[in-house]
């Protein structure tokens, strides 16, 4: 029988390079998605479990964002500049990126519309959900403010319904590489996409099991993100592609002092 003890010291170094240079490529591939440390942000912050589970294609449980800007192709299609367009995307992204990270965080990708970010369970699901609940409410909230005046400003004409629609799902998913690129697969991508689907512009929609996880955690239907801000959740059913007669999903709204922020 062939044992690992008859490995040759060369197939053993040969065995170790590999695994070095794959680990260097995760690390190559971690400056493009995942957090980086709030100390030192030349380094990401990824805990040794997460890259483990990488390193072996494990199941990692992950909460998953869909945003979409809705009706952007109207926004092109009445653009003034096309590069003042392009210019306030940018920023936008880039913004995105940041305040994402800050949130802890991962990029998957930007989907020329819109963008699909996850943040991965490692302790508490409540808790890491309250922190994608902060994240939603700040993006939202500087699309609004300021995103969304800049393309205006670029436009011949306004269309009705431009905005932010946000849709949450979560559950086992995997990370590996696609095309040489670190990339999220799992069911959950599927979710939220449905959830983002079908909610309106500046509304924020959960699948049924990270509505009902973040619900178990409550114990009331409200919940506070700071001192200022505020936050309610609401089963409710909406049709969907997969289940067109309904589904249970759970929107939330934000509040500050009592006055709700989006409508």
């Amino acid at each position: 029988m062939y044992s690992s003890h008859s490995r040759s010291p060369r197939f053993v170094s040969l065995m170790n390079k590999s695994r070095l240079a794959a680990d260097t490529e995760i690390d190559h591939q971690f400056r493009s998605h995942a957090p980086l440390d709030r100390f030192d942000p030349t380094r990401t912050n990824v805990s040794p479990a997460i890259r483990e589970a990488i390193s072996e294609t494990a199941p990692i449980e992950a909460i998953v964002l869909t945003v979409d800007i809705r009706r952007s192709s109207c926004v092109l299609k009445e653009s003034i500049e096309i590069p003042q367009y392009a210019k306030i995307l940018d920023d936008f992204v880039a913004e995105f990126r940041t305040v994402l990270h800050y949130h802890g965080g991962w990029f998957d990708k930007f989907t020329g519309d819109g963008f699909i970010c996850y943040w991965l369970v490692e302790q508490s699901f409540p808790e890491r959900m309250e922190t994608v609940l902060d994240f939603c409410c700040s993006v939202m909230n500087n699309f609004r403010s300021y995103y969304y005046p800049a393309f205006v400003g670029n436009m011949r004409n306004e269309p009705t319904g431009i905005g932010l629609s946000i849709g949450v799902d979560a559950g086992p998913c995997y990370l590996t590489p696609i095309v040489g690129d670190l990339t999220i697969i799992g069911s959950p991508i599927v979710g939220s996409v449905r959830m983002c689907d079908t909610c309106p512009p500046y509304h924020l929609l959960l699948n049924a099991y990270p509505g009902s996880r973040l619900q178990e955690g409550m114990t009331s239907s409200s919940g506070r993100l700071s001192d200022d801000i505020a936050y309610q959740l609401q089963a409710k059913t909406v049709a969907t592609k997969e289940y067109p007669d309904g589904q249970t999903a759970y929107s939330v709204e934000f509040f500050r002092k009592g006055e709700r922020l989006f409508y």
